[in-house]
């Protein structure tokens, strides 16, 4: 970027595309098969090494060196070895056979003056990797554009490529290629956020400069990546640090005046404000001094907010004339909520959202608040005589559902350990790798842990959690092994008492005197009337009513899961089929980032320029109540439609841990204790049989016929093998 050009790259070039899009980088397209001459081959291929190399002929490659024509370290005229075009087709046995033989692991070989684990790396090929490294490749040999391994791995933005060579040893991760760029330059530059942030948890350097004075925050704001501007920023980048002075700038380019250059101003801005600093860079004063534990502050305060706002608009709907207090009630409650909203530039940098804080918790608590508040004042003293057993049922139902709901809120749902030592963690890389496992769906970069079987990485929570089914925002906790049986008793107790509290509101209301006179024009007398006599009591006690519109689905979806032994991030992910209003439902929220219908990976990557527009009250409440993921499930995700019949019994029967309904069922509610914690928070029953799912990598023995007996029909056009 020496000229300050806006489509320069940080090799000072011009920026053709990303590493994966310009494969002339670093030379090594040069010597692919597709790029080779078309002319016949000079020998036949029996005879050619370098062919039977790509093709990873091993036993014919063994009798040519067998006959003394070749050997092991015999190159072309460009330097390429047998082991290069091994290394780059991912043939790991023949460069085992040829590593065994005496080829050099670091010659040096094409246009690009490559070693052969960089051409496999190139490819991602990580057995192969891993298989030189351990032979002695050495990884800080650099090609003719000054790239070494660690530079090609963030180049492509293979982040499991680039943890594996992370856990090295004795591998610097602020290596300088020619110019001066060090990975975590290039990954801030390509917008792989992913690769930013493995790389800043290893202690990358984010004030290293490169031949011209850029700093990763720099580049980072070239191609206007959020991800990677507020990672660097957060992790203490110099806001106002000057880049080397040219012609152009005499005193050298700061962030500022690279964002607005690159037209990444809004990106820059937001960024600054997520992690508590103003647009021109200065840190926000909190207005409250003090307060010292910003994050316990603002849950505190989100969790006890919605108990006097709803408190204040319960009072309005009642006390106010309908003309009056409906439309009062949206006006206050947008206002609040934009002041309350407002606040949350000072908050932690994770909970900058409305959805990302215990708000909705909140609501349901305020709700059961001033429900028992208006129930002990009010309705308790009018029909306790008339209606005893009524009140004893309804005192033990809310009692319950609020100490079931302080379990689930507060219980370890299964969280998985973390690795103990970075020598552990190697040592699970390598045996994934080996087991050519090490991808998404086998490890997770945020915990560097092995992911065992139907666990999930939370984004809300930051840890994994063993067979996780949801992040349900109305509890503020994740519902996972240890507290699903809390989350299912205390949905069943909210809806025996709110059906309890129906039953005592009619019958206090027939008790109380007629009203000297009435609060209400447009009803009919005798209902205004009723309503009349306690406003505030009916007014409350509906909108706890109301719950019952999607609790009762709630509970039906979710012991129908158990029911099956599927969890709801199963469902959704396919295992089996979901309708849009299952999946609205089953989640408590119908956001997409709330429901987290993609995988934990899925937006860290995205680069470029997001012109996303800014969020508004609709936008946020729409994704607090779920119609967003609602329209995205209904309209763009369901397919369960467009399914055969043979595809739908198929995907019934995927699911390989279920052991029947009767099985399943009794698994569920005979496992640990129903009053208190469990001991064991990732441990549960399966088939009857005690079940480790923090270490579950293996699907149990046992299908779902087990338990069942009989036949099932083989699906027509099915081919089966007996």
């Amino acid at each position: 970027m020496a000229s300050r050009d806006p489509s320069a790259t940080p090799n000072g070039r011009k920026d053709s595309s990303s590493a994966s899009d310009s494969p002339g980088k670093d030379g090594l397209d040069k010597v692919e098969l597709s790029d080779l001459d078309a002319s016949p081959p000079r020998l036949a291929v029996e005879q050619d090494l370098m062919q039977l190399a790509r093709l990873g002929e091993l036993r014919s490659i063994q009798r040519l060196f067998d006959s003394g024509k070749y050997n092991a370290k015999s190159t072309d005229e460009q330097g390429i070895t047998a082991l290069h075009w091994a290394a780059i087709n991912g043939h790991h046995a023949l460069c085992h056979f040829l590593i065994q033989s005496g080829a050099d692991v670091n010659a040096r070989g094409g246009d690009a003056q490559a070693t052969p684990v960089l051409w496999a790396s190139k490819r991602c090929h990580l057995q192969v990797v891993s298989l030189l490294l351990a032979n002695g490749a050495d990884p800080l040999l650099k090609d003719d554009q000054g790239y070494n391994l660690l530079h090609s791995a963030t180049l492509d933005g293979n982040v499991y490529q680039l943890v594996l060579l992370l856990h090295q040893p004795d591998l610097p991760v602020d290596v300088p290629d020619s110019q001066g760029h060090t990975s975590l330059m290039w990954a801030a530059y390509k917008g792989f956020g992913a690769c930013v942030d493995v790389l800043l948890r290893w202690g990358a350097d984010v004030h290293a400069v490169d031949d011209m004075g850029f700093t990763p925050l720099h580049w980072a704001l070239v191609k206007g990546n959020y991800v990677c501007i507020q990672k660097l920023v957060e992790h203490g980048s110099d806001r106002f640090a000057h880049s080397k002075p040219t012609n152009e700038q005499p005193d050298g380019d700061t962030p500022a005046m690279t964002a607005t250059r690159m037209k990444s101003e809004r990106q820059w801005h937001k960024a600054l404000l997520d992690s508590g600093f103003d647009e021109a860079g200065n840190p926000l004063t909190f207005p409250l001094p003090f307060v010292n534990d910003r994050r316990s502050f603002y849950k505190r305060v989100f969790f006890l907010w919605p108990f006097v706002l709803g408190g204040l608009q319960l009072w309005m709907l009642a006390n106010l004339p309908i003309f009056f207090g409906l439309p009062g009630v949206f006006i206050v409650g947008y206002g609040l909520q934009y002041m309350v909203q407002k606040s949350l530039r000072w908050a932690p940098s994770d909970m900058k959202h409305m959805q990302k804080t215990p708000l909705m918790a909140g609501i349901f608590a305020g709700t059961l608040f001033w429900v028992d508040v208006r129930y002990i004042l009010h309705v308790l003293p009018w029909t306790f005589a008339t209606n005893p057993f009524l009140n004893l049922g309804f005192a033990i139902s809310a009692s319950l559902c609020a100490y079931f709901y302080f379990l689930t809120m507060t219980a370890d749902p299964g969280y998985i350990p973390k690795g103990s030592s970075r020598g552990q963690t190697k040592k699970t890389i390598m045996e994934l790798i080996d087991d050519s496992a090490f991808d998404e769906a086998h490890f997770c970069t945020q915990c560097m842990i092995r992911k065992p079987l139907r666990s999930k990485h939370c984004r809300r929570c930051g840890r994994c959690v063993a067979r996780e089914d949801h992040h349900c925002p109305w509890v503020d906790n994740c519902i996972g092994v240890n507290n699903h049986k809390h989350f299912i008793l205390y949905v069943m107790c909210m809806i025996a008492g709110i059906s309890l509290l129906i039953r005592l509101t009619i019958a206090y209301i027939e008790v109380l005197p007629e009203p000297t006179e009435l609060n209400c024009s447009i009803m009919k007398d005798e209902l205004c009337a009723q309503f009349s006599k306690d406003p505030l009591t009916i007014v409350t006690n509906a909108w706890g009513s109301l719950q019952l519109t999607w609790t009762l689905m709630l509970l039906v979806v979710h012991l129908t899961q158990i029911a099956r032994n599927i969890t709801t991030f199963e469902t959704m992910r396919g295992t089996m089929q979901a309708g849009p209003v299952m999946t609205a439902i089953a989640t408590g929220t119908m956001s997409a980032e709330g429901a987290q219908v993609t995988g934990p990976e899925a937006g860290a990557n995205h680069a470029g320029h997001n012109h996303k527009k800014k969020e508004g009250c609709l936008s946020q409440w729409s994704k607090l109540l779920g119609i967003d993921t609602f329209i995205t499930i209904a309209f763009q995700g369901y397919k369960g439609s467009q399914q055969t019949r043979v595809e739908k019994q198929r995907r019934r029967k995927e699911n390989p841990f279920t052991r029947g309904i009767f099985r399943n069922c009794l698994d569920f509610w005979t496992d640990g204790p129903v009053f208190r914690r469990k001991e064991d928070v990732c441990r549960t029953l399966l088939g009857g049989q005690s079940v480790d799912y923090a270490s579950l990598y293996d699907v149990p023995r046992g299908g779902g016929m087990q338990y069942r007996g009989g036949y099932e029909s083989v699906p027509v056009g099915e081919e089966t093998a007996v």
